[in-house]
């Protein structure tokens, strides 16, 4: 991650928030502090670190020096929102990886991805930017993930399968190998996913069935 010169944030003072903190400061990396747009939040101190203002002072601060920031919203619409405003304002978007995750040489995260403790990607696995690769998640060899996806803690992709755009994954599921999981799915905890589902929708169980439609809220991304 490029972070030299630059002044840290993490946006989103949540429990998530705490997580990707704790990753930035497990590699060192200086963190001045939170962002967060919720009034609710602006006296919060998670990690001893202080919530220093919302997108506007963030935004301020943009235009005096090099600012980068870290992603710690859970909800990929919210995530992907959040993401368009920071490059609109010219500030940096960091890829972090804790350092216990194991990613492949040959694996390919994009920009904005979080990567928590011990989840691990593996060959020729790539991983869209923007996504969060929760504590313990696993995509496997030849996985396809989209943008803005959010693997929970424990889920895991098998050899080549897909998770198409704003989808999620629970706690604890498994997508196996050579399965297609199409875009804006919910995926339940615990949920086996043994064949392909359509986009849009809420599945789970095991094997995983289609519970649910979902109004469409985006087309895929480019």
């Amino acid at each position: 991650m490029t972070v030299a010169a630059s002044r840290v944030f993490v946006y989103g003072a949540s429990g998530h928030g705490k997580v990707v903190a704790d990753i930035l400061l497990a590699l060192n990396i200086a963190v001045e502090g939170f962002i967060d747009d919720d009034p609710r939040c602006q006296s919060a101190e998670p990690l001893g670190l202080r919530v220093l203002g919302d997108g506007n002072w963030l935004a301020e601060q943009a235009q005096n020096s090099p600012v980068s920031a870290a992603l710690a919203i859970g909800d990929n619409f919210a995530r992907h929102e959040l993401a368009n405003r920071c490059v609109s304002i010219r500030v940096g978007l960091i890829t972090a990886i804790h350092p216990s995750a194991t990613i492949a040489a040959s694996a390919i995260l994009g920009r904005g991805v979080v990567a928590a403790a011990g989840c691990r990607v593996n060959p020729d696995a790539q991983v869209g930017e923007g996504t969060i690769l929760n504590t313990g998640a696993v995509v496997e060899h030849d996985c396809r993930v989209g943008k803005f996806t959010h693997l929970s803690p424990n889920a895991a992709m098998g050899g080549g399968a897909t998770l198409g755009d704003f989808s999620w994954l629970g706690m604890g599921s498994v997508v196996i190998h050579g399965v297609a999981v199409g875009s804006g799915c919910i995926v339940g905890a615990g949920a086996a996913v043994v064949q392909d589902v359509r986009d849009w929708v809420v599945a789970a169980g095991v094997p995983a069935r289609v519970i649910k439609e979902i109004e469409p809220v985006y087309s895929p991304l480019p």
